[in-house]
């Protein structure tokens, strides 16, 4: 399988203003590949363009972009026109605790930018690269895709959706040229744990290890440069990941609720 041609090539990362978005922008510029870039902090993101532009010589287009506005998303769509030739679908992020006491529209923007914005952007840039012949996606889910995530109910839901979603786009798309690997990490050290509102989530089994943005960017472009499927970067995430197969459901759901328990 010969890799990806990143060199003038152009990628829209999502989530780009820090953490693996952030990552992904500065391994795919050094790759030659140009960039958009999008998030909701406009600060952050040509603050990111301008270190990238110093240090290669690609382009990088800046769209502040609100992933849970519906109207947002039409204009990005609108902007980015044909010109992707790799999606790196990112952007998200979670909650924690009891969902019966967590903000309601929270959890209902959770889902239209971590689910409704991810399918609407691989719809839009899909079409012309199959007309080209090639292109890519890489859909950011989470080991918490594959079991049921308690306390972190909507999250660990939204990331099964991307990983079924990724996994049947992918074998639609087969023997095209074009494609599709779901990208799925334990626990990085980003903002993401910060990002939850509850220290608590910090003091559970499951965030009790973190991994670094680099190395799970770096794993995520070598297995698209495979052209694998699925990649779980990490043995021990691997084996949290599958051992769910081999348990009933209501076990694998029991389980991660321990481990996803708050502390005492």
């Amino acid at each position: 399988m010969a890799l990806f041609p990143y060199a003038d090539h152009t990628a829209l990362v999502t989530g780009a203003s820090s953490g693996l978005g952030a990552e992904f922008a500065r391994q795919l510029a050094a790759r030659g590949t140009n960039l958009i870039l999008v998030a909701r902090s406009a600060d952050r993101l040509r603050a990111l363009a301008a270190e990238i532009e110093r240090t290669h010589s690609v382009r990088v287009d800046v769209v502040p972009t609100d992933l849970a506005d519906y109207d947002a998303v039409q204009h990005l769509l609108g902007e980015i026109g044909d010109r992707v030739d790799l999606l790196v679908n990112n952007a998200g992020y979670g909650s924690y605790g009891r969902f019966a006491t967590l903000d309601p529209g929270r959890e209902y923007n959770q889902i239209l930018v971590n689910n409704a914005a991810l399918v609407s952007l691989t719809r839009a840039v899909l079409p012309a690269m199959l007309a080209r012949g090639t292109g890519g996606v890489v859909n950011v889910a989470s080991t918490i895709a594959f079991q049921p995530g308690a306390y972190q109910a909507v999250y660990a839901a939204t990331k099964a959706f991307v990983l079924s979603f990724s996994e049947a786009v992918r074998v639609e798309t087969r023997g095209t040229g074009v494609r599709v690997l779901t990208l799925c990490p334990g626990p990085v050290d980003t903002g993401f744990l910060a990002g939850l509102g509850d220290d608590r989530a910090a003091r559970t089994a499951i965030y009790s290890r973190l991994d670094r943005a680099d190395r799970v960017v770096a794993v995520g472009l070598r297995a698209f440069d495979r052209d694998r499927g699925t990649v779980i970067p990490g043995f021990r995430n691997a084996l949290l990941a599958n051992a769910p197969r081999f348990a009933p459901r209501a076990v694998t759901a029991w389980m991660s609720g321990r481990l996803l328990r708050p502390a005492s």
